[in-house]
């Protein structure tokens, strides 16, 4: 079947209930979008000024530009799916979109599983060889690190531009293999098996050892505070400064990762229609994830917090 082979009827596809969630997510996206341009501004003029950024700062940086490759794609996914559904409807083009969605939101979970091993490495305490060799080569092997990343992610999202997904044009009965749902005369065939197959090898690979860097880092903190008490010495010293700081930033990333996982895998499975009130809640909460953890990021951190603050400070005086 082509993809036009069906004209789509959309004149009441333009409800009140699209306008509000298109209103919500462009100023989610906005202010995301705007969030994370600033982090990789202030990376990338630090890294002109000094030559240089620290491994953790890049891996920050490449963290909240793809974070704003997935607003804008969402952007762009919204308004296609409200204003063309002639378009967005297409087989290649709707594939096309789940793909890159599943991409995006892939390179952010191996990127989190990128920041754990490199805060473990850095700040636990081990004196395991092989431990030790990391510490010293970890920050020449994160550009590496972060290509794997990539390509990993580009390479489980290929399968989403074939097998999940079919277009039709005409009703069908729900069956055990799929779910169904209806836009007006179109219908969208989804293989939830293999979708689920996908994201839970993608995700499990990428949290398996995000939640192995967080317990070795635990345990390295538990292990030194329990050592520095037995010795008498003042708690909260700068190694134990340093491993509340890794685990608070570890956490904040797992936490929103998780939400975020659940919320992507509802809508990739088409378990819910994308215009229903839960679909809109998923579609918001995919976007708020990545906003409000670049918020905290920022906050956490002195360089980029100082920045903003002088950023703030700025647009007032001019305003």
């Amino acid at each position: 079947m082509g993809d036009n082979d069906y004209d789509i009827e959309q004149e009441d596809d333009i409800t009140v209930p699209s306008i509000i969630m298109l209103v919500i997510l462009v100023a989610e996206d906005f202010v995301g979008m705007w969030i994370n341009s600033f982090i990789v501004a202030t990376n990338c003029f630090e890294r002109i000024k000094h030559r240089g950024l620290y491994s953790s700062d890049n891996i920050l940086t490449v963290v909240a530009f793809s974070r704003f490759c997935v607003l804008l794609k969402t952007t762009l996914q919204t308004f296609c799916s409200i204003f063309y559904l002639e378009i967005y409807y297409m087989d290649t083009v709707f594939q096309a979109f789940r793909a890159v969605t599943w991409f995006l939101n892939s390179s952010n979970q191996w990127f989190a599983a990128c920041l754990g091993v490199f805060y473990c490495v850095k700040i636990a305490n081990f004196s395991h060889p092989l431990f030790i060799s990391l510490k010293f080569r970890i920050s020449r092997l994160v550009p590496w690190l972060l290509l794997v990343s990539v390509l990993f992610s580009l390479f489980s999202s290929l399968p989403f531009l074939n097998t999940p997904y079919k277009i039709r044009y005409n009703n069908f009965n729900s069956s055990l293999r799929g779910v169904y749902y209806t836009v007006k005369n179109v219908t969208v065939e989804t293989s939830v098996s293999h979708v689920l197959f996908i994201c839970g090898t993608g995700f499990s690979a990428a949290f398996t050892i995000f939640i192995i860097s967080a317990f070795l880092l635990l345990f390295s903190l538990w292990r030194h505070t329990r050592r520095m008490q037995n010795n008498s010495s003042c708690f909260r010293s700068p190694c134990v400064e340093a491993h509340i700081q890794a685990m608070k930033a570890i956490m904040s990333f797992f936490l929103i990762n998780v939400v975020n996982f659940i919320a992507l895998l509802i809508l990739l499975t088409n378990t819910l229609e994308e215009t229903s009130l839960m679909g809109i809640a998923c579609t918001i909460i995919i976007d708020a994830c990545p906003s409000v953890h670049s918020i905290v990021l920022i906050l956490s951190n002195s360089k980029l917090k100082t920045t903003l603050i002088k950023v703030l400070h700025y647009a007032k005086c001019k305003g």
